[in-house]
């Protein structure tokens, strides 16, 4: 004692490092207790077009013969419903239309074009509106497939597309291909709708820091690795990811998954806090961010599927329950769609709104393509 008295700069660097492991300690423990005191919730806004994506998942797809990769040959092998509506798309959005097509070649089903053309619908009714009158008329097969052209746009139907947000996201998650893969193998979630997920989280990041977005993200090309109580590329908060660990050892949560994932997350030797943490905020590598993405949205599908909802081909829903948090999932006939409002170029969208329209936008599709489910 009498050594420390005596030496000045080591009982300043004892009581630099003792406050400093308090600080750490009274974080922890703050943001726990703001997680079970919900202030860190997200207040999110029901998606006014909540109607439409409940009753376009209640129609039956149609399914389809094969074809060949032509917009203008082979048709004759193809429902002509889904033909009418296909070429009606191609000649006024053949960007578009074109996607769709490629994607039921890749796919070969019917219930993910009709969703894609159902996601065409959706974002044109309010600035396109003939597009939807001339899909409705593909019902009559008595109508002229030819006769239904337009005015043809090279651009996307999706605006958010043009944004310099999605060249940013884009090119970073081409970056991130090999995780984001990884994690799909490891989890068992198909990788578009884990990185449907995080879009929608890079959007409202990109979007709320617009200084840091133009002066670092932008011009790096890389994601943004989470705010104020939310780390990581998906902005997984620390109490929901001890809640999705805790998950999958607790045999009892409505959570649960099984044996085979009780120990996907294990920590050896290392303090579970500190590596936790590290895991959600690495800069370098963000498997671990890809990773909890994941498992959370597993453990919602399983959690309705047991219920008798299956949402597993519902990513605007998934995309809504993940924004809001595990307490705010309560399985039912017609889920709502909507989350935390992000504005693109002046329009606003919903978290899980966002995510639909990417997820069957046909964007990134040959890297991260749609699962048939």
């Amino acid at each position: 004692m009498n050594f420390l008295k005596n030496n000045k700069k080591l009982r300043i660097i004892i009581l630099i490092i003792f406050f400093g492991f308090a600080g750490v300690g009274m974080l922890f423990s703050s943001v726990l207790v703001a997680m079970r005191l919900h202030l860190t919730d997200v207040e999110g806004s029901i998606d006014s077009r909540n109607e439409f994506f409940n009753t376009v998942n209640e129609k039956e797809g149609v399914r389809l013969p094969v074809i060949q990769k032509s917009m203008s040959s082979n048709f004759n092998k193809l429902d002509p419903v889904i033909e009418c509506k296909i070429m009606t798309i191609n000649s006024v959005l053949p960007e578009n239309g074109q996607r769709i097509l490629d994607t039921y070649i890749s796919t070969k089903s019917s219930v993910i074009v009709e969703n894609m053309i159902n996601a065409i619908v959706l974002v044109t009714e309010n600035n396109i509106s003939f597009i939807k009158e001339k899909l409705a008329k593909c019902d009559d097969l008595g109508n002229s497939i030819n006769s239904l052209g337009g005015n043809a746009s090279s651009q996307s139907i999706f605006s958010w597309v043009a944004s310099t947000e999605w060249q940013t996201l884009r090119d970073a998650l081409v970056k991130d291909k090999d995780v984001i893969l990884q994690a799909s193998v490891d989890s068992g979630v198909s990788a578009r709708l884990i990185i449907a997920t995080v879009i929608s989280e890079q959007f409202r990041f990109f979007t709320s820091n617009r200084e840091s977005y133009k002066r670092y993200f932008e011009p790096m090309k890389v994601l943004g690795n989470g705010t104020k109580f939310s780390y990581g590329v998906a902005g997984v908060k620390f109490g929901t990811a001890q809640l999705i660990e805790s998950n999958l050892k607790n045999n009892k949560s409505p959570f649960y998954l099984g044996e085979n994932y009780e120990g996907i997350f294990n920590y050896g030797n290392a303090d579970p806090d500190t590596e936790l943490m590290g895991r959600l905020t690495d800069p370098k590598n963000h498997y671990y961010s890809y990773m909890y993405t994941a498992i959370f949205l597993k453990q919602i599908m399983h959690q309705w599927e047991e219920a008798g909802y299956s949402i597993n081909d519902r990513p605007e829903v998934l995309a809504t329950l993940f924004n809001l948090g595990f307490h705010k999932s309560s399985p039912k006939e017609n889920p709502e769609v909507g989350g935390s409002t992000i504005t693109i170029n002046d329009r606003d969208y919903t978290f899980g709104g966002l995510s639909y329209e990417f997820y069957y936008s046909g964007e990134l599709q040959e890297i991260f393509p749609i699962k048939v489910q």
